[in-house]
């Protein structure tokens, strides 16, 4: 019976050595997984600064487009304006009248041609003649 007993008792030390065992391997896998949550959560809170700096720059970006956009709507509109003006018709007349003294053009073709006075036909010719 003390053979059993001391059997049994051999048996019990190698349960408690292999529990032993298992559970600093344990231990050692915990302390691991530990790290790598660690690890994670930082990854995490870096990519949720980074969400929160691109949406922050987003709005601005679309606040600045859309300041674009209504300046350029005003230009346009500005623009169709002064297409539907007399000053923007008088300007084509002095730019053609302009090419027209460069190729050489009398004074009576400028004024008859671009409708402009004697004296504003004979200073493009002045200013431009080839």
């Amino acid at each position: 019976m003390e053979i059993y007993v001391s059997l049994m008792l051999v048996v019990l030390i190698m349960i408690v050595a292999v529990l032993c065992l298992f559970v600093v391997k344990q231990q050692r896998l915990i302390k691991s997984l530990e790290a790598t949550v660690s690890r994670i959560s930082h990854k995490f809170e870096i990519v949720q600064q980074d969400i929160s700096a691109l949406s922050a720059s987003g709005l601005g970006v679309d606040e600045r487009v859309g300041g674009a956009e209504r300046r350029v709507r005003s230009l346009m509109e500005r623009i169709e304006e002064l297409e539907e003006s007399e000053t923007f018709e008088h300007l084509q007349a002095f730019q053609e009248a302009i090419e027209l003294a460069t190729k050489g053009a009398e004074i009576e073709e400028i004024v008859e041609r671009c409708h402009l006075t004697v004296d504003e036909a004979e200073l493009l010719i002045r200013l431009h003649k080839p």
